[in-house]
């Protein structure tokens, strides 16, 4: 846990600690999975103590077990970024020891086993060099793909962090930058598609290009962040997704697509932004379950158009919070939605025209989430904790991730 923050748990007199009003979502929404984050980037160095003997990884399994119980946590998101080669079969062992544990603790508590999910790496290099995807994929409950930060600033050419397919003008890794080419990379080390998820990220990242044409500049060599820069997330060239929409509402930014990547990047003179919206979301939805792999998650909620000052895409040009989160939320429950009507019992035709058939928690869920969001400005907005969302498709359960930190 962050020492320097008070307020997840009952500390002092007067504070609404976090994790009780977390937990107090599942009245709304019994299906809903709350797990607790260790790691981060910046954080590798934690792990490798975890992992280095029999009783250490036993230790740090039966403290996750106690501190889950204690708060009400439904598991636990191990974000290692990333695994050496010399841990590689550790971090396999760990996983091994926690489902264990896990295991045995359920059967004597009577309660269901606590999850354990992962966030990993896209790219093949850190995939062969880190994990033991065949041990970890039979151990864990999910893996996190995090298929964005593909491109960024450390790299020498211009190209769209999280784009869903390769362009047909690039070779050699530039090919791999890719959603797809990431998901199966995990595919052919041997993981099984169902416990894989995309990541779809609530942010985007600029490049300065030398041509005016937004489409032309991918693969310009060069094209540094530029100037731009979100004040939330004290990084060169990373914007928020609303930010990138109020760029485009009121700075004179422009929409493109690009039909190949199936991406949106946002443009003005010297700026260029790859980033997701809601059409590519729903794309990359389409794309998950035509090929068969578990589910999406958001990094982060907090990103998103939270407040649906920026992002207003309807007809009417009204309020609508969370585009990016909802667009997931409807594409993948159009199937569900179409099964649950379609099972209704008949006794449910007795019911007045006002009455809603299928619950749906999750608007309730995220205007709780962020339980000052109604009355802050985004302007003003503090970033003091991160947030993942995911959506699973075999168990059609929303889950909350909240991130800490390791206490070693």
């Amino acid at each position: 846990l962050q020492p320097q923050l008070t307020n997840d748990i009952n500390i002092y007199q007067g504070e609404k600690p976090l994790y009780p009003r977390m937990m107090k979502l599942k009245e709304k929404n019994p299906n809903l999975k709350i797990l607790i984050s260790c790691g981060g980037w910046g954080k590798a160095g934690d792990f490798e103590p975890l992992v280095g003997s029999d009783s250490s990884r036993e230790s740090f399994s039966q403290n996750v077990i106690t501190f889950c119980r204690q708060y009400g946590f439904d598991g636990i998101d191990l974000d290692w970024e990333f695994p050496s080669a010399e841990h590689r079969e550790r971090f396999g062992l760990l996983t091994k020891t926690m489902h264990k544990m896990f295991k045995k603790e359920a059967k004597t508590s009577k309660k269901d086993r606590l999850l354990i999910s992962l966030a990993v790496a896209a790219g093949k290099y850190l995939i062969k060099q880190g994990y033991d995807v065949p041990v970890l994929c039979n151990y864990v409950d999910m893996i996190n793909v995090m298929t964005y930060d593909l491109y960024g600033g450390w790299y020498n050419k211009i190209g769209h962090h999280s784009a869903l397919f390769h362009r047909s003008d690039e070779t050699g890794m530039d090919r791999e930058l890719n959603t797809n080419s990431s998901m199966y990379n995990w595919v052919e080390a041997g993981c099984p598609r169902n416990r894989l998820n995309i990541g779809i990220p609530g942010y985007g990242r600029a490049f300065t290009p030398d041509s005016k044409d937004p489409l032309k500049a991918l693969g310009q060599f060069g094209g540094g962040t530029g100037s731009v820069s979100s004040p939330y997330l004290g990084e060169s060239g990373l914007l928020t997704y609303f930010e990138i929409c109020k760029k485009q509402l009121k700075e004179g930014f422009k929409r493109y697509w690009h039909q190949q990547h199936q991406s949106p990047i946002s443009f003005k003179d010297e700026t260029w932004i790859g980033y997701d919206d809601p059409e590519s979301v729903k794309n990359k939805c389409k794309y998950v379950k035509r090929e068969g792999f578990g589910g999406a998650m958001v990094w982060t909620l907090d990103m998103d158009d939270f407040n649906g000052q920026f992002c207003r895409k309807n007809k009417q040009n009204s309020i609508h919070k969370f585009p990016l989160v909802s667009a997931i939320k409807e594409e993948f429950e159009i199937d569900e939605l179409t099964t649950s009507i379609s099972t209704l019992s008949i006794e449910t035709s007795t019911l007045s025209n006002e009455t809603v058939l299928i619950n749906d928690p999750f608007q309730i869920l995220l205007d709780q989430m962020f339980f000052n969001a109604s009355s802050s400005s985004s302007s003003s907005l503090k970033f003091d904790q991160s947030y993942l969302f995911l959506f699973n498709l075999l168990t059609t359960s929303y889950l909350i991730g909240s991130t800490i930190n390791i206490v070693t």
